[in-house]
């Protein structure tokens, strides 16, 4: 480690004398050894890990891996807070209808879309940061105009313009790319684990938050005096000025702390396998120099990390266990190789890892260092080609159909989100007034999510994929059936914890079917693939919207112009009226008779105006769609779980057995295992190689 490097990184922060003196010392340990010594010993990656020593690796990941998960939870509040209130805002607060709101989200959702694939390449050219600073400059200017903007013109131009340039390339997952960049393969599970757990945490919390605030917090209104921001603030608008105060944070964070590195551990070879190959590659068959192999894995600017925890703090917290640690020294290594390969994984020794960081660089920094054999960085019209020619590939690899295929049929159960994010709010405050809970009734799926998936994932090792997938769809595309049946609060409530169970069971697990069926080398165009479903996002927007006016239909008679009941009974010179918390609604009391006292409207069924529909109806439906999905799987499910070529009865599907009628329940199939992605997987990289990440080495997929 330089000691330039250390005054630097001191003076951004990212250094303290405590961190520098355990620097210090391990370096003297010989625990970080330079990187320009000439030669570096293999170490084998463990097949045990303990939760102690995951948990241990994880605290002494990069103080950077610290700041990208509080950006993730940050954006989680920023962007799920604004999704779950812009329905009711809009049609509340600008008098919006409800197919016209369907409309206006699904417009937004298409333009969200392409900016997001925009942003998808903007990451790999620039770099997490700077799209991050970008995205998240643009996107205060859009939540101003939405928090503060009181006409259509600031409404739309925040929707369509500034939201998909600033939101939807925050959507993307930059700051997951930036985390795998942060982690190791030991340590990647855990961190992407925790990452889950903050955005699911943190979306929980803004339902809380905005349900406290509807229920707790009042209008209050700026005079003209205060210029743009004077009007009435109503607690959904209040709730959407805290989204902005969160945007603005995130900004600072990530302008002052944010920065573009990667991680390495010297001990976990996993991570330099492709690297190793391509180096053997540029040196054309020559000799395996361990030095050239040296400074191939590790760039010549890589400097030990500052851990998140130092060692000295987790010595503390952990005294007995830290006992067990073994050092890293050369005279330890035989023991260590020992501990390894002991079958008994309670007699391994624990290492602490041996990470460093360098700063990671991006193709528009790189193109004087880019050698002329790179000719995607040198000439973008051929890396253009390049593209085109990996997407052809990968559609040409059976994996990617099958995660088409599934992609596509889970569209009709994936409905539901939309359906407890459009349909719901209004549903409830419309049937049951304001003080209904709404978005915290909508918090049991995300906390269901933020607690079962592991218990379910820890009960469920070792099942194959679709014996588990199967039950799930099943459970989750007949949970609307129980608010179908009962209409009301208690019934929306048990729908979502129906739906949560049959969630955790089957979107976990398919997102790690998906990444076992990736091939190496192609993960990102793999995944892209696999979200296929939501190309017809903005559609189900567009569709909600009119199933809202259709089974669901506003009140707007008995309602102010900032979406209030007008329950208040009020005696005006001697005549009574309805008026709402802030204006008078020209609404007269209505009496049930001679003896019964006036009343006015808290709910739309109480709406003199208002015309009764059948609520359960559009429940119905939505679970007779939503069926389609675990129908559409079992067709194709001889083909999803492999084992079969297309001889035999096109892949399985035309095949029908008992052992087949069962698959509509998740039977495990009578052909091979399913684990035949394997053998794919070898196959395929016997036919491709995939280039190192780094800074002057090729990042395409090139024929071998």
């Amino acid at each position: 480690m330089q000691l330039s490097t250390i005054d630097s990184n001191r003076r951004n922060g990212y250094i303290d004398s405590e961190d520098e003196a355990d620097v210090s010392e391990s370096r003297q340990r010989g625990e970080y050894p330079d990187t320009n010594q000439d030669h570096i010993k293999s170490r084998s990656r463990p097949a045990f890990i303990s939760g102690y020593e995951s948990i241990v690796r994880f605290l002494l990941l990069p103080r950077q891996a610290g700041v990208v998960l509080l950006l993730e939870f940050l954006n989680s509040f920023r962007s799920f807070g604004l999704r779950i209130v812009i329905y009711n805002y809009i049609t509340n607060e600008y008098g919006i209808t409800d197919t016209q709101a369907g409309k206006i989200l699904g417009i937004k959702g298409v333009v969200d879309i392409i900016f997001g694939l925009l942003g998808s390449i903007l990451v790999d050219i620039m770099g997490v940061r700077k799209v991050s600073v970008l995205a998240l400059s643009i996107a205060m200017i859009g939540r101003t105009l939405v928090a503060f903007g009181r006409n259509r013109m600031s409404l739309f131009f925040a929707l369509y313009f500034f939201s998909p340039c600033g939101d939807s390339l925050l959507a993307i997952g930059i700051y997951r790319v930036a985390l795998k960049k942060l982690t190791t393969p030991l340590t990647r599970p855990l961190a992407f684990a925790v990452s889950y757990a903050a955005w699911n945490l943190s979306s929980a919390l803004a339902d809380v938050v905005v349900d406290k605030m509807r229920n707790s917090v009042s209008d209050f209104e700026l005079d003209e005096s205060y210029g743009w921001l004077s009007g009435v603030y109503t607690p959904i608008r209040q709730f959407i000025v805290v989204t902005w105060v969160f945007v603005i944070i995130t900004f600072f964070i990530a302008f002052c702390f944010l920065r573009d590195e990667t991680v390495i551990d010297l001990d976990d070879i996993d991570d330099y396998d492709t690297s190793s190959q391509t180096c053997q590659e540029n040196r054309g068959g020559a000799d395996n120099n361990d030095a050239r192999w040296m400074n191939s894995v590790v760039p010549h600017d890589a400097t030990p990390s500052i851990p998140m925890i130092s060692r000295r703090i987790l010595k503390k917290w952990f005294p007995k266990q830290f006992t067990m640690v073994h050092s890293h020294e050369d005279e330890e290594a035989d023991q260590r190789q020992m501990n390894v390969n002991d079958p008994d994984p309670t007699n391994r020794l624990i290492s602490l890892p041996n990470y460093k960081v360098y700063r990671t660089k991006y193709a528009y920094e790189s193109q004087e260092q880019v050698p002329t054999s790179v000719p995607a960085l040198r000439n973008p019209c051929r890396g253009l080609l390049k593209v085109i020619k990996q997407i052809i590939t990968i559609l040409m690899i059976q994996n990617t159909w099958k995660v088409l295929i599934f992609g596509f049929a889970s569209f009709s159960v994936a409905m539901q989100w939309t359906a407890s994010e459009i349909v719901l709010p209004p549903f409830l405050e419309r049937r049951y007034g304001e003080s209904i809970p709404i978005y915290t009734i909508q918090s049991i799926n995300l906390f269901g999510c933020l607690i079962m998936p592991p218990i379910v994932g820890a009960l469920t090792t070792g099942t194959e994929d679709f014996q588990i997938v199967m039950p799930g769809l099943w459970i989750m595309a007949c949970s609307p059936i129980f608010i179908a049946l009962l209409p009301n609060v208690f019934g929306a409530c048990v729908w979502q914890l129906v739906l949560t169970i049959g969630e955790v069971l089957w979107s976990p697990r398919q997102d790690s079917w998906t990444a076992s069926l990736a091939p190496i080398g192609m993960e990102g165009f793999f995944f892209a693939f696999g979200s296929s479903r939501e190309l017809f996002g903005p559609l189900g927007d567009v569709v909600m919207g009119a199933m809202n006016e259709k089974y669901n239909t506003n009140c707007l008679d008995c309602r102010d112009q900032y979406g209030h009941f007008c329950q208040n009974l009020s005696n005006s010179n001697g005549t009574l009226q309805c008026v709402s918390v802030q204006e008078s609604c020209g609404l007269f009391p209505t009496a049930l008779g001679d003896d019964t006292v006036p009343t006015c409207p808290t709910t739309c069924l109480e709406c003199p105006t208002w015309e009764p529909t059948d609520p359960s109806a559009f429940w119905y439906l939505l679970m007779l769609f939503s069926i389609l999905t675990p129908l559409s799987v079992w067709v194709f499910l001889p083909f999803l779980r492999g084992g079969r070529d297309r001889n035999d009865g096109c892949y399985g599907v035309f095949r029908m057995s008992k052992r087949r009628l069962l698959g509509i329940c998740g039977a495990k199939n009578d052909a091979r295992s399913s684990y035949d992605h394997v053998r794919a997987h070898e196959s395929f990289d016997s036919e491709f190689v995939v280039s190192d990440d780094r800074p002057g080495v090729s990042t395409e997929l090139e024929f071998a």
